[in-house]
């Protein structure tokens, strides 16, 4: 008896976990064709072929429903620049390689997750990720700055840097063709930012 209890239960929880995964999909197409304001939970029912009060079985709300939507995608983004600053001394662009070339592939397949996250989380606690993710680049670059010249910048420089080179990857991003486009328009978006950053390491 209890081994028939089980294996029903086995069954209700995967079965419990495919439409939970059916709402989170379905939700993700709906925001990244709309945004966190425009999208509504009964079009997000409608893409998951459930009844629109099922999601609230899972998803408290809207609101609950996008932040699961979007977990740990900026956390991600400021891990690399973490796992970046813990290498030896090396050049910007031979750190570079050694840890955050090997996470872009993968931000790019959860692109519509990224792209949900900066252009469309208005209206949600992430509508200033851009800005926190601009900011802690900031940081990253003006410590590379510190460690590799003799000049002191004013800290508005790598502001602007840290900017150009998120909206670059954004830019990329929304325009995404295939993965080996995409990975083509990283190697020269790197080369120009990489190089251009270790040229200010050799100003007086």
């Amino acid at each position: 008896m209890y081994y028939f209890y089980y294996v029903g239960w086995a069954i209700a929880q995967v079965l419990k976990e495919e439409v939970r995964n059916k709402i989170l999909h379905a939700a993700e197409t709906v925001f990244f064709e709309h945004d966190y304001r425009s999208a509504k939970l009964t079009t997000i029912a409608e893409n998951a072929n459930i009844p629109v009060a099922l999601i609230y079985t899972y998803f408290k709300n809207k609101s609950a429903l996008f932040d699961e939507v979007v977990k740990g995608m900026l956390n991600h983004l400021i891990q690399i620049m973490e796992e970046e600053e813990k290498l030896p001394t090396a050049s910007p662009y031979e750190r570079f390689k050694q840890t955050s070339a090997q996470y872009i592939p993968a931000i790019f397949k959860e692109r519509k997750k990224l792209i949900i996250l900066i252009d469309k989380s208005a209206g949600t606690k992430h509508e200033k990720a851009k800005e926190i993710w601009v900011a802690r680049l900031s940081l990253h670059i003006q410590e590379g700055l510190k460690r590799y010249s003799k000049v002191d910048y004013d800290p508005m420089l790598s502001h602007i840097l840290a900017n150009n080179y998120i909206e670059g990857m954004m830019e990329i991003a929304r325009h995404y063709q295939n993965e080996q486009w995409a990975n083509e328009m990283v190697s020269i978006l790197n080369k120009c930012y990489f190089f251009g950053v270790e040229s200010l390491s050799h100003s007086k």
